[in-house]
């Protein structure tokens, strides 16, 4: 009970100021928010080589040493570039309060000898779907419909250009400090479409100079939001689901991982098989392996099903021991060390049973296609689940192999066809898995599905997340990003139809909230829209069907008896929305917004199609009431 008033009072609490702009985890502009929409108004640096070749200052990826200060908008870093030559940036953004973002943005060389440039522009990417056949103010000129004859329809100088669309409501007005040479290009390429504005920055190779520069951006508009028409079919057979779950491997010594275990339900749990560790301690544990043992041993008590998955090894079990730096992605296990490794995992889930009554459903090696940090080909994964799954029948335990559990869904399933053919290995086959990081098409997603359907085995999203990359510098502590986990979510339940999803994770790793400066746990905007998800939705429900006729909107509902939720997530502008498809009654209806997370109103539907409002950039959950557990 105790628990439950503190949790009504922190969803009582004001979550940050809306956000105005999203930022990539190198510093780069990805969107600029008004109105509740998110226009994919991109801006980074670009360094121009000899040939026309371009580099971004500001990379996007998991290898790049650029930092950012803690939640504040400011990225510093080197970039490396394919000649051997490095350039520090530094971008620092701020805003105004009519949302003007600024751009304070330096650029230098860092090596002794000239950096080889032909040009540094700073680099400004307009939606073209957005702005076409719209104009731009002053030169005066009109956004080509057509490709022009020359794609760089637009050269001059400039301190100030004015991006108007077709209809006059959306405008970019873009600034600098001073007068300099821009260019204008209709651009379609591999990367995208847009229209581009380059503002040179720098001719030339950089010597000892430093470059540095003062960008505005101001977007005006308002949105126009469609209604939007839902509806649910309750009489619908739907697929089995048994919950969504979450990930505890790793960053678990903090306040957060127990905040998580209290306050978020999970039908399903993963965790590391620790092997370095159990390998130098199996006589003596140390508090952190104990700490994992009994976290294992609660999850188990409380009826979970879990998953135990590898990622690294001593050395010696290596091909190459002592000479890959640790995290090496693709290591092999040497052949000879073998029987020694089945010992190392048959000893580890033993121990676990035996002295804390925990038994792993499921085995996996972590991510194998990609070889974190164990690589295994197809036919690799086939012969390794023959031999652990016959090692841990012989144990006499009940963990079965998790097929896959590969790094994404981009047509990554047709990495556990080998053994899926494999009669021999199949028998010891409880599941199969893929993780969801950077997404897939509908098409990718069902791909997984058929197959799963095919062999008559759950599936498990093993780690549901959207960028892989964003531990760096905590691209995912903003609300955008856990828009888009929201939004990938509702993308799974419609196309692969997972048995469970497991997020990734429930600690102070992509943590959905943060320590204060007293050791107090402040949930985020994204813990609130993962509470909607794990705490609202009935765990071994079915997904029933649903539809929408909004590309901004996703919708899913399940049923359980008489048990109902729906849950629609809204990622653009106020609109309203009829749901066609529930029974008549009271409901529970709860809503998370930017502003404020998981606030609960009661309400009536009358059985027709119902009238919801659906506030910006928001997701909304439906709980019958008849049905629900009270708070």
């Amino acid at each position: 009970m105790r628990t439950l008033l503190a949790l009504i009072c922190l969803a009582a609490l004001p979550l940050r100021a809306a956000e105005q702009a999203t930022f990539e985890s190198g510093g780069a502009l990805t969107a600029m928010i008004r109105d509740g929409v998110e226009l994919p108004v991109r801006a980074q640096l670009i360094a121009t080589f000899e040939g026309g070749v371009e580099a971004t200052l500001q990379p996007h990826d998991q290898k790049s040493t650029i930092a950012r200060e803690g939640i504040e908008k400011r990225w510093s870093g080197a970039t490396t570039f394919s000649n051997g030559r490095d350039a520090h940036f530094s971008a620092e953004w701020a805003e105004d309060a009519a949302g003007t973002q600024i751009a304070s943005v330096k650029v230098s060389n860092t090596g002794e000898w000239p950096l080889l440039v032909q040009s540094i522009d700073y680099v400004i990417d307009l939606p073209r779907d957005t702005f076409v056949g719209g104009r731009v103010e002053s030169p005066g000129i009109a956004l080509p419909e057509q490709k022009p004859a020359d794609a760089t329809f637009y050269r001059g100088e400039a301190q100030a250009l004015r991006f108007v669309d077709k209809s006059g409501n959306w405008m970019l007005s873009v600034s600098w400090a001073q007068s300099r040479a821009v260019t204008l290009t209709d651009r379609w390429d591999a990367d995208g479409r847009s229209y581009r504005l380059r503002v040179r920055l720098w001719t030339g190779p950089l010597a000892t100079e430093e470059v540095a520069e003062r960008v505005s951006l101001r977007l005006d508009g308002h949105a126009h939001a469609v209604p939007a028409a839902l509806s649910v079919d309750v009489a619908s057979p739907g697929y089995a689901f048994e919950g969504f779950g979450a990930n505890y491997c790793w960053a678990t010594e903090t306040p957060i991982t127990p905040f998580m275990l209290d306050e978020l339900k999970i039908a399903w749990s993963r965790h590391e098989l620790k092997a370095i560790l159990w390998d130098l301690q199996r006589d003596k544990l140390s508090p952190m392996l104990t700490s994992d043992f009994e976290r294992i041993a609660r999850i188990q008590k409380q009826g979970t099903p879990w998953i135990i998955s590898l990622w690294r090894l001593p050395e010696r079990f290596y091909v190459d021991p002592n000479q890959r730096p640790m995290g090496t992605f693709g290591r092999q296990i040497a052949g000879e060390r073998w029987p020694e490794f089945l010992d190392l995992i048959g000893s580890y889930l033993l121990h676990l049973k035996t002295h804390y009554g925990a038994e792993p459903d499921l085995f996996s090696f972590n991510e194998p296609d990609l070889g974190v940090s164990i690589g295994l080909t197809p036919e690799g994964e086939r012969e390794a689940i023959k031999r652990i799954g016959a090692h841990l029948r012989k144990l006499g335990l009940k963990t079965k192999m998790l097929l896959g559990d590969t790094a994404n869904p981009r047509d990554s399933h047709k990495y556990v066809l080998a053994t899926a053919a494999d009669a021999e290995a199949m028998q010891y086959v409880g599941a199969i898995s893929f993780h969801s990081w950077w997404s897939g098409t509908p098409a990718q997603y069902q791909a997984w599905a058929e197959v799963a359907a095919w062999l008559n085995l759950p599936l498990i999203v093993g780690e549901a997340g959207t960028d892989p990359g964003s531990y760096r510098n905590r691209t995912y502590d903003s609300y955008a990003y856990g828009l888009k986990e929201a939004w990938q979510t509702q993308d799974l339940l419609r196309y692969a139809r997972p048995a469970a999803s497991l997020y990734w994770q429930f600690t102070d790793d992509y943590a959905l909230a943060r320590v204060g400066a007293d050791g107090v746990v402040q949930p985020t905007g994204r813990f609130w829209l993962m509470k909607h998800f794990n705490n609202l939705t009935p765990q071994k429900s079915r997904v029933i069907d649903s539809a929408s006729d909004r590309a901004d909107v996703a919708i899913s509902a399940f049923a359980k008896g008489d048990e109902l939720v729906v849950h629609v997530l809204n990622t653009g502008a106020v609109r309203t929305a009829t749901l066609a498809g529930l029974p008549a009654g009271d409901w529970r209806r709860v809503t998370t917004t930017e502003e404020a997370g998981f606030q609960e109103t009661e309400i009536k539907l009358t059985g027709a199609a119902a009238a919801l409002d659906l506030p910006a950039r928001s997701l909304t959950t439906l709980v019958r009431l008849s049905a629900a557990k009270k708070p």
